[in-house]
């Protein structure tokens, strides 16, 4: 990763001449006044847990820099999102329903990013992937995503084999991933909950027995008779079934949340770009039931140029500002960590004109965050 310079902190030479010394002067002046006016961004970091907590000293190591670099609030991986050092769906805390990740049975991620942040007045989220989950999709076969590939229901495990889905649909599954969250809320005092990974990967899944018999009940025909690859009227009614059933299950966890000891926490999603319509996600389905949308406006890994981070017309910020008109729900953009100066201080730049009412901004870093990364974002924050 890249750390970002400080050219915007350099100094003036001495060696101008008086009137444009004076000059220089009035004019950094407005600037300061400017900048005093304008509210800096609250800083939240995702920190994936198995690249950065693996024992007290490396919460303890993490918070005191996240402390110094005012970050505000840590995102933290409680249930493994990707199938890469443990499997998805194993836990980070002591769990009596999900299993454990290897080198944690005795170590209470949470309950130690809790105690430390907590007690340097950072606020912590739990981040609670959803169904992409090996360790359910292991333990319960019946529970496993099937998606039509070439005329074949067979269980999903995506295009390199070793993706693993559950089914958003099945009324256990949901139980199960349900009560996880109700888990860390009812034992840990977690000041908000994140959902992700609540979602289906294309158009083609999930076609097993349980969703056929859903589907077939509701409209009278089986789902294997839609072309998934071919846009349609039947194509549509198939989207637009699944992304209600997502949002039910949003107002579902909305409504345990209220329900628990905590009820004041806060619920928020990570939500993929607009454009990818095949994965049943639509925020403004659910937006009454969160408090907060988490858009992941990873521009150059969705192909995109920086302006649709913040464009006014379309983009992104856009679109997630539109689905959640009247909602109430807060809009907290999630960035790269290895963008350039320009490319950063444009995207603020834009979102400051164009939605004033963005309050915070999240990073996310895939390894271990660096002193680094924390201190270009902290530079970075009042821009």
């Amino acid at each position: 990763m890249r750390a970002i310079g400080q050219t915007w902190k350099k100094a003036a030479g001495a060696v101008l001449g008086l009137a444009l010394t004076v000059s220089t002067a009035g004019s950094a002046a407005a600037l300061s006044s400017e900048a005093e006016k304008r509210e800096a961004f609250e800083t939240e970091v995702i920190v994936r847990t198995v690249n950065q907590f693996r024992n007290a000293e490396d919460v303890r190591s993490f918070v005191d820099s996240a402390d110094r670099r005012g970050v505000d609030v840590i995102s933290m991986n409680v249930k493994q999102d990707e199938d890469d050092e443990v499997p998805s769906g194993e836990v980070f805390y002591q769990s009596r329903i999900a299993p454990i990740a290897e080198g944690y049975e005795e170590f209470d991620a949470l309950d130690e990013v809790l105690t430390q942040a907590h007690a340097a007045g950072i606020k912590v989220h739990a981040w609670i992937p959803q169904f992409h989950d090996q360790a359910a999709f292991r333990a319960h076969p019946k529970w496993r995503m099937q998606a039509l590939i070439d005329g074949v229901r067979k269980p999903f495990k995506g295009s390199n084999g070793s993706e693993y889905f559950v089914n958003p649909l099945h009324l256990e599954v949901q139980r199960y991933e349900r009560s996880i969250v109700r888990e860390v809320v009812g034992n840990y005092p977690v000041d908000g909950v994140v959902l992700d990974w609540l979602r289906f990967d294309d158009y083609n899944m999930d076609v097993s027995d349980y969703t056929i018999a859903l589907y077939k009940k509701q409209f009278g025909y089986s789902p294997l008779k839609i072309d998934f690859e071919r846009d349609s009227p039947r194509r549509k009614q198939w989207t637009e079934w699944r992304t209600d059933r997502i949002a039910r299950y949003v107002g579902d966890v909305r409504q345990d949340l209220a329900a628990s000891s905590n009820p004041q926490v806060q619920l928020g999603v990570y939500i993929l770009p607009p454009e990818f319509a095949e994965v049943g996600q639509d925020a403004a389905k659910f937006k009454n039931e969160i408090d907060f949308a988490a858009p992941m406006a990873y521009f150059d890994d969705w192909g995109y140029d920086s302006e649709w981070v913040y464009g006014a017309e379309s983009g992104i910020l856009k679109d997630t500002h539109d689905r959640l008109a009247g909602s109430g729900a807060d809009v907290v953009p999630t960035l790269d960590t290895d963008w350039t100066d320009g490319q950063y201080r444009e995207i603020y730049q834009g979102i400051r004109e164009d939605y004033p009412n963005v309050e915070r901004l999240s990073f996310f870093a895939y390894g271990a965050w660096t002193e680094a990364e924390l201190a270009a974002i902290d530079e970075r924050t009042g821009w």
